[in-house]
């Protein structure tokens, strides 16, 4: 297709959706489209400055999407140049002139200056990238370039992050792309060109591998801009003339070209007022890019920690700069001390290059009075202290993971005002010390890192806010406590979301010996590690449970609190059971037999809860008769107890339940399958739905070796279902190693592999390790069928 043919299409296009929608094709959608039309493929469409997943996913959808709603067909790029052609022809080409068809997609704005020629100069004063290779922020330059187009409104930007974070490099990058295309040098549409672009920075200080180097000229002032603007400009002479004189000159020479003024680091500006004044009322061909620590109302490009795939990236290609040899794992550690932050990692890879050990270097990330510390954040952090911004900076540094707004403000400032408050994380957020979403407060790595040192610093306060700390996760988790851990229906909201920083609280009461607190909390949260257990992982969890359980035995032991004791090992042992390896079970023998020592210490309750788990023990052992025995000594145990109808069937589904397990591991599915029938019953009768199917499972595997698989393909297939909707990876993994049995039954191997691969994996998710190895022992098992077969 012909450049002619080409810019009619274009100006089709650029037609309709000018009618559409009173707005024309923007440049980045026009490079997309001529592209398109030339027959390029859409992983081969380039937009220079922007990222290719940038433009393949973000738009070249919009863009189809937009053309697609203009001409009311379905548009996409192996369709956009027939349904342009059709609307074309349709238009009367005969009557349609050319330069008419294009001419509003061809004309510049009216703000635009002409087109730069290459051999144009292009003034700038632009200083030396910091980096010989810029990585990652494709998504925040695609921003900044957009937002840098003549056909973008914005004319203030703003750059805004923590100190150290890259804004600097961000925007240099930025402008020595713009400098290049305006240049000529492989111009490209997406890339905004400028006929001057002008550089300005008020830093007063730089980080380097040999520690932090004061600016030796830091333009702080407004005279300083003036001044900056004038020298870089060849036709612009203000010396001599009055400060409004001087406005009026500068404002003259840059309504004539189009300019983009970098003011770099306003926070540290003196007059900053009067600053903003002036580049409000800046010409339109001004685009101004302004970094900043502080988070201010104009357009924003935001900037965090780089993500982890970058900055491991940037480790390593510093490392190789300065010849620093590092292992994956000395490339995680320095990822996970530096928390992402570009200038922290530049500054430890300079540090090893200089001859310092790892360890040291880590070190001196988190110190206060660091390098690190002092050029990223005591500029923003020294003036806060003593004050309510401070106290909820260091009081979330406690929270693992993003803090709710209550417990922040509970933990640090319990007494302050709504509105002092309000105020204060309002300042964090402009500093961008903290990140905020919805309801809850974050927080960067090394922010985290800086803020702990810093509580450090104030013990006092430290002793305090933990106590608060501790107290007000106390109370949240209080009303979990004595959900049933054995049901589907268990009310958990929101603990999930605050399980790693409840944990963390847990963690603490552990390691300081706090004895009540930590037994307060362990009982506030059995039921959930125990459903987890089941919905996630026993792993993850459990072992929770076990090393919390550790320290509350040691301690019940030392205070001779026997009651405790012996609550606290059954449940112990109960965790054991059900992991189920034969050191697990060994242990839950010994823990089980010193509680029912301690059995004169509890009430009749405790002693048959205590003879059912024995008995569950028993059957993992594989010592059947000893099982039984247990059993009964529980059904005596219910039998001289008073309990409300409801639970008293519920004691009775157990017992029967495990009645059953015994015969069917004994092969003796007669006497297994009425027992499993009339657990059934009693579990029916009070709508016990987690017990229902997972005695229906049991009944279907009776089914499949009596040879009644439609019956056994009916209950399971409904109880895969149900395990589905309840989240409950425990009950899914069984179904699946059942529904293997049954197609192995069929004879379709194939199935039944699938179906124990399923359950193989599920089981070793959930560390079921001994039926992880059971689904494993069947799928080699099947393996070898097949093999056989064919």
């Amino acid at each position: 297709m012909s450049i002619e043919e080409i810019s009619q299409l274009i100006g089709v296009a650029n037609n309709q959706i000018l009618a559409k929608t009173g707005k024309a094709l923007g440049d980045i959608q026009a490079c997309i489209l001529e592209q398109a039309l030339q027959g390029s493929k859409l992983k081969d469409i380039r937009v220079i400055g922007y990222a290719d997943s940038t433009i393949q996913r973000v738009f070249c959808p919009e863009l189809w999407e937009l053309l697609s709603n203009a001409t009311g067909q379905k548009v996409r790029v192996n369709t956009v140049q027939l349904v342009l052609q059709k609307l074309l022809k349709e238009s009367n080409p005969d009557s349609l002139k050319k330069e008419d068809s294009s001419s509003a997609f061809l004309a510049p704005p009216l703000s635009s200056p002409p087109s730069i020629e290459p051999s144009k100069r292009v003034p700038n004063n632009l200083p030396a990238p910091s980096c010989t290779t810029f990585i990652g922020r494709k998504e925040e330059v695609a921003r900044l370039m957009e937002l840098l187009s003549p056909n973008h409104a914005a004319h203030l930007i703003s750059i805004d992050g923590i100190g150290g974070v890259g804004k600097t490099t961000l925007v240099v990058e930025a402008a020595y792309r713009c400098l290049r295309t305006s240049y000529g040098d492989g111009a490209f549409l997406g890339v905004p060109t400028f006929e001057a672009i002008i550089f300005t920075s008020a830093k007063e200080s730089y980080l380097t591998p040999f520690g932090v180097l004061k600016s030796l000229a830091p333009r702080r002032t407004l005279n300083d801009i003036f001044r900056q603007i004038a020298r870089t400009l060849d036709d612009l002479d203000i010396t001599g003339a009055s400060f409004v004189e001087q406005v009026d000159l500068i404002k003259d020479s840059l309504s004539h070209q189009r300019t983009l003024l970098i003011v770099d680091n306003l926070e540290t500006i003196e007059n900053q007022q009067d600053v903003l004044a002036f580049l409000y009322e800046l010409p339109p061909t001004v685009k101004t890019v302004i970094t900043t620590r502080e988070q201010i109302m104009f357009v924003p490009v935001r900037l965090t920690s780089l993500p982890q795939p970058d900055a491991l990236h940037l480790i390593q290609y510093e490392a190789q700069e300065k010849g620093v040899i590092l292992s994956p794992e000395d490339s995680q550690a320095l990822y996970k001390g530096t928390g992402g932050v570009p200038v922290a990692i530049s500054y430890a890879i300079g540090q090893l290059a200089n001859g310092f050990p790892m360890e040291e270097v880590l070190e001196r990330m988190s110190q206060t009075t660091g390098d690190v510390a002092r050029f990223c954040f005591e500029s923003s952090v020294k003036p806060l202290r003593g004050q309510t911004a401070h106290k909820l900076l260091m009081s979330l540094a406690l929270f693992p993971v993003s803090a709710l707004r209550e417990a922040l403000v509970q933990v640090a400032v319990p007494d302050a005002e709504a509105d002092v408050v309000k105020n204060a994380l309002a300042r964090l957020r402009g500093l961008s010390l903290v990140k905020h979403e919805e309801n809850r407060y974050g927080i960067l790595p090394l922010t985290k890192e800086y803020a702990l040192a810093e509580l450090a610093a104030h013990p006092d306060f430290e002793s305090e806010a933990r106590d608060r700390w501790i107290g007000w996760y106390l109370s949240f988790s209080q009303k979990y406590r004595g959900q049933d851990a054995q049901e589907w229906q268990a009310q958990f909201e929101g603990l999930e979301e605050e399980w790693l920083n409840l944990q963390a609280v847990i963690d603490f009461c552990v390691v300081e010996g706090r004895y009540a607190a930590l037994l307060d909390l362990w009982r506030n949260t059995k039921a959930y590690t125990h459903i987890m257990g089941s919905r996630k992982s026993r792993l993850g969890h459990w072992d929770d449970r076990l090393i919390w359980t550790v320290s509350l035995i040691q301690t019940a032991e030392q205070r001779g609190d026997w009651s405790i004791l012996a609550e606290i090992v059954v449940d112990r042992g109960e965790t054991l059971t059900a992991m189920g390896k034969p050191a697990q079970l060994d242990e839950a023998d010994s823990l089980f037999m010193k509680a029912w020592d301690l059995r004169q210490y509890q009430d009749r309750f405790f002693e048959m809860n205590l003879s059912k788990h024995l008995a569950i023990l028993r059957i993992q052992q594989r010592r059947f008769d000893e099982a039984q025995s247990w059993l009964n000594q529980t059904l005596e145990f219910l039998t001289n107890i008073e309990l409300p109808e409801e639970q008293r069937l519920r004691w009775l589904t157990q017992i029967r339940y495990y009645q059953a397990e015994i015969c069917f591991k004994q092969e003796a599915y007669d006497k297994a399958k009425p027992l499993f029938s009339e657990a059934l019953n009693y579990a029916q009768t009070i709508d016990w739905r987690r017990a229902i199917f997972s005695i229906q499972n049991w009944l279907a595997d009776i089914a499949i070796v009596q040879g009644e698989l439609d019956d056994a393909h009916k209950l399971l297939t409904e109880g895969l279902y149900v395990a589905q909707v309840n989240q409950d990876k425990v009950r899914i993994a069984f179904c699946q190693y059942s529904l293997a049995s049954l197609a192995r039954a069929h004879g379709n191997l194939s199935e039944a592999r699938q179906w124990a691969i399923e359950a193989f994996n599920n089981f070793e998710v959930l560390g079921m390790l001994p039926e992880a190895e059971e689904a494993c022992t069947l799928v080699l098992t099947l393996d070898t069928a097949l093999l056989g077969g064919s």
